[in-house]
Parts: C-alpha cells; sequence; structure tokens
C-alpha cells in the first residue's frame, strides 16, 4: 500500500516552511487540537494561496499512488476575514455572540453590527468558496458562479 504524502512534509521538502516552523505548528496543533495548515497560515508562515496550491499538490501526488485522502480543511469565514485585516478578534467574537443570540449566519452577523459591508460580505464568500473548492480538488469549478447562483435563489 502507498504511503500519505503530508502537507507538512512536502512543505518543507519544497522549502516553502523551514522543519522548525513545521515542529513549532505541530506542537501548536497538539496543544489546540487544530488544523495543521490553518495554524502555518495563522503564523504566517504560509499563505492562503500557497495554501490552496499545496492542497492540491498533495491530493495529486496521492490520487496518482492510488492513496485517496479526505479533505481536513475548514476554512471559517471568520478567520478568513481577520487574516485580510477586514475585521478584528474582538468584532469577531461580539459577532460569534451576536450570532447564538439572534441565530444568524457569521456573515450576517458581521453586515447587521455594520463590522463590514455586504459587498465585502460576499466577496469573502466567494473566496472562502473558491478555497474551500480548491482543497477537495474540484478543479473545473469557480466559486464565483457558485455564488452567482446562489444570489439568484
Amino acid at each position: 500500500m502507498s504511503e500519505i504524502i503530508s502537507i507538512g512534509n512536502l512543505l518543507v521538502k519544497d522549502k516553502v516552511i523551514s522543519q522548525e516552523q513545521l515542529d513549532n505548528a505541530v506542537s501548536v496543533q497538539k496543544k489546540t487540537g487544530g488544523l495543521l495548515e490553518m495554524i502555518l497560515v495563522k503564523q504566517g508562515v504560509l499563505t492562503p494561496q500557497n495554501l490552496t496550491k499545496y492542497l492540491r499538490i498533495v491530493e495529486e501526488k496521492n490520487k496518482a499512488s492510488g492513496v485517496i485522502e479526505k479533505p481536513t480543511v475548514k476554512l471559517r469565514l471568520g478567520e478568513i476575514l481577520i487574516q485580510n485585516n477586514e475585521i478584528t478578534v474582538d468584532q469577531l467574537n461580539q459577532a460569534l455572540a451576536y450570532q447564538k443570540e439572534k441565530g444568524v449566519k457569521i456573515g450576517i452577523a458581521l453586515v447587521e453590527l455594520d463590522f463590514i459591508e455586504r459587498s465585502t460580505l460576499v466577496r469573502y464568500l466567494t473566496k472562502q468558496s473558491q478555497m474551500v473548492i480548491d482543497s477537495v480538488g474540484l478543479l473545473n469549478y469557480q466559486a464565483g458562479d457558485i455564488v452567482s447562483e446562489a444570489e439568484k435563489k
């Protein structure tokens, strides 16, 4: 049976990150239970674009060797907005409380609290959708098309 290629080892092999950065992220992962890929992005050692690129490479290599691995990336809208300096952690926490109280989606909470504009929400939902699509290997789809279809409903 073929061995699963891990994204961490591939990133080190391609010198995108150092072994020390990987070890540090793995340490954080063990403490928090978070996803290694998102920890690397949060630490600033991996860009969302490189994450998407390397998730695709890992998927293709694993498929070529007969190994199918379930996608593990969960890209949360609030995290993406924070990473892009659209909102602060405090604003996200306020929106999460509002979300729980009102029973609305986090994006709607952020708009209703005037933390972001509706157009910003649509832009980042599109970006989030594309990242998810890319991470699961649906290479022929474009997030903009999916969001446009959703807006029609």
